[in-house]
């Protein structure tokens, strides 16, 4: 089964941010192909430093230690982990000024939006954060 999600939450709603990570995580550990578009306000979530400061403020998102708080940045590199590939909307990422050296590593590769129609149109499901 194919997945596509399109993140447009970012740092001006981190209570709406691990969730989106964690069912995206979830549905690639259970053999789901999943993609990740990030526009809008997701994709100030690639910039190295935001996802690492940003906490979703939710009492259950505890490390596997149980000692600290999950950082967004923590539920995106579980996702990875569990196989999801990020991509970025190009127009956003120009609108943002960001360089290829502001981005985080975890970014698969910026697309055209036009991108992101496509491949939704081809998957199976498409969700919207």
């Amino acid at each position: 089964m194919k997945v596509i999600i399109l993140m447009t939450s970012g740092p001006r709603t981190p209570w709406r941010c691990a969730s989106p990570f964690y069912i995206a995580a979830l549905m690639a550990a259970n053999e789901a192909d999943v993609e990740m578009f990030f526009n809008m306000d997701g994709t100030r979530l690639l910039k190295k430093g935001v996802a690492e400061r940003l906490l979703p403020a939710e009492p259950n998102c505890l490390s596997p230690n149980g000692k600290k708080l999950k950082t967004v940045y923590d539920f995106m590199k579980d996702a990875k982990q569990a196989g999801v590939r990020f991509f970025s909307c190009k127009q956003a990422i120009d609108s943002l000024g960001y360089k290829p050296e502001d981005l985080i590593p975890e970014l698969d590769g910026v697309v055209p939006a036009s991108e992101f129609a496509l491949r939704a149109l081809e998957a199976d499901k498409v969700l919207v954060f």
